[in-house]
């Protein structure tokens, strides 16, 4: 149609290259276009920036190359308005005007001949020129310093998180990297070429000393009433930034509180919610009737308060690599890291099979039912058996009891040969450890951690015999009732040196290291305290121990020196370990 009404209006640069000279209107003109370039460069600069940054921490190659792709355009635009606004200060000519804007559009050098003619004094620049100038290079200058913070943040976390991320990455983020995939069944995952990233943001497990833990305060934004006795705590960084560390799916964090002043209590908490979540963690935690933590919690933890807390921790994770199926089965309350682990898979949309095993005391203590039941619809590889005795006023079709050999046996397909994730109460962890072994699992496809009563002070734990109904459906696996022991006073006390820290405790022959490390200040990890888990491995660098329970401490870590801290008491000499 434009046509119609005469020739096509030349591009600018054209124009300008027939003009002998710019009237003041047609200078204004240009000078505006200019700016209006430059403009226009800016806020593609910082949208490409922010972009990136996203991309890079969920490991988006094509939402990488797209951002480069965005910046190059934002800092093309602002390149070429500049060199045009800086010939049109200069009062070149119109020619000289298009032809620095030619350059700048085809990326070519300016002759040398060029730059220097083209050198000036700022007297020749009017102030509105030169205060523009300042600004934007102001604005640059902020740009590129936000920039380099936020890629030393990112670096940061992944040098906390996994591999070393190399130094010449931020220079590549424009490059296109293949597409993320998740690996084909095989026995054993291939290992990643050395010093390049996962594509993955979770770090996969590894066999690696435990890394430092960050500690400070959580937020707690919301509390939801999940059961009768289970309520959940999300948290959030008080700031309203992304959550100030990275977990696995399947860690835990540490929840301190102070009941009464003075009166400090520290317990170990699964983070229930999924890693791929990062402006959140949840903790769903039940009111045991001896937990003074859980009991704080529930009773006078509120929306807006403060907890410290330290994370992440734990061993006790799955994030798919290497595998073509799981095999999650939890009960009570131990379903919480299994959550964790289900969400992780769901929200990647992982292709492997999923067998989702639990049993609860009664329909009422069903937690996460609606979202298990809705997962279940969107995900046609995710198979949930769920097993308990109708509550009163329920409804319930699904079988009643606890999980049996024979239960497991009808709803998981080839068993033995699958990976095995198991938490819960202490009783239910031995049946279900025995009927596994039963049913021909090898040991090492069988992945535990203790929960519930077992986070409490191992001396604390109440002897709790099954009733004749759960002998029963746990296969007559009915433990012998042993009767109290009266306590033996040590004779004389021991003393314990932490060198880390610098400090020392008296250690007598019923205590463990890990208690009297508590005494005195000196933090190790935990989570089970009975030896189970293996999350308070610590070096012993003199003396010599006895551990009644070592199943967390596997014999190439033994022989490394490491101890659990929960289960070493002194043989009768002074110890030191690294803490």
């Amino acid at each position: 149609m434009e046509g119609m009404h005469g020739a096509p209006r030349k591009q600018f640069y054209p124009t300008l290259m027939t003009m002998p000279a710019l009237t003041p209107t047609e200078r204004e003109a240009a000078a505006r276009e200019a700016h209006s370039r430059m403009g226009s460069g800016l806020p593609l600069l910082v949208g490409g920036a922010d972009g990136a940054m996203r991309a890079f921490s969920a490991g988006d190659a094509v939402g990488m190359r797209d951002a480069a792709g965005q910046m190059r355009q934002g800092l093309s635009l602002f390149e070429s308005g500049l060199s045009s606004h800086l010939a049109l200060s200069a009062g070149d000519p119109p020619q000289t005007v298009a032809l620095a804007w030619f350059r700048s559009q085809m990326s070519l050098p300016m002759p040398e001949a060029a730059a220097g003619q083209g050198a000036m004094s700022l007297t020749t620049f009017s102030p509105g020129h030169i205060a523009l100038m300042v600004g934007l290079a102001l604005s640059a200058a902020t740009l590129l310093a936000l920039q380099f913070m936020r890629m030393r943040r990112v670096q940061s976390i992944l040098r906390r998180t996994g591999p070393p991320v190399p130094a010449s990455l931020p220079a590549q983020v424009g490059q296109q990297a293949p597409a993320a995939v998740f690996p084909a069944p095989a026995p054993a995952p291939s290992p990643a070429p050395s010093g390049a990233p996962s594509a993955d943001t979770v770090v996969p497990p590894r066999q690696s000393p435990p890394r430092r833990a960050w500690s400070g305060e959580l937020k707690v934004a919301q509390v939801v009433r999940e059961t009768p006795s289970i309520k959940t705590f999300r948290l959030v960084e008080p700031s309203g930034a992304a959550l100030p560390f990275e977990y696995m799916p399947g860690q835990f964090m540490n929840v301190q509180v102070e009941p009464t002043p003075g009166d400090v209590l520290r317990r170990a908490y699964t983070i229930a919610s999924s890693p791929t979540r990062q402006a959140y963690a949840e903790l769903s935690i039940k009111r045991e009737a001896q937990g003074k933590v859980s009991q704080f919690l529930h009773d006078r933890v509120k929306v807006g308060d403060l907890l410290k807390v330290s994370a992440p921790y734990g061993a006790f994770t799955f994030t798919g690599l290497g595998e073509d199926s799981i095999v999650l089965v939890g009960g009570g309350v131990g379903i919480t890291p299994l959550m964790s682990v289900l969400r992780y898979l769901t929200d990647r949309a992982w292709p492997g099979e999923v067998y989702f095993v639990y049993s609860a005391r009664s329909t009422a203590e069903f937690v996460f039912r609606d979202e298990l039941a809705y997962l279940q619809r969107r995900h046609p590889n995710l198979h949930v058996l769920a097993t308990m005795t109708r509550s009163e006023g329920t409804d319930w079709m699904g079988p009643e009891g606890q999980i049996t050999k024979e239960l497991l046996q009808a709803a998981v397909p080839e068993l033995p040969h699958r990976r095995i994730h198991l938490c819960g109460p202490p009783p239910m962890m031995a049946a279900m450890k025995e009927a596994l072994s039963e049913l021909g699992v090898p040991p090492d496809k069988i992945h535990t951690e203790a929960f519930g009563p077992a986070s409490l002070p191992a001396d604390k734990l109440p002897p709790a015999p099954p009733t004749r109904a759960e002998a029963a459906r746990f296969g007559g696996a009915t433990p012998p009732v042993v009767a109290p022991v009266e306590a033996v006073v040590a004779p004389a006390a021991n003393t314990v040196i932490f060198s880390r820290s610098g400090k020392s405790a008296p250690l007598p022959a019923d205590r463990t290291v890990l208690e009297a490390a508590e005494s005195v200040g000196v933090e190790i990890p935990w989570s089970c305290r009975v030896g189970i888990c293996g999350t308070c491995k610590v070096k012993l660098l003199q003396g010599a121990v006895s551990m009644e329970v070592e199943d967390g401490l596997p014999a190439e870590d033994k022989a490394a020196g490491l101890i659990l801290a929960c289960q070493a008491k002194s043989t009768g000499a002074n110890l030191q370990v690294e803490a």
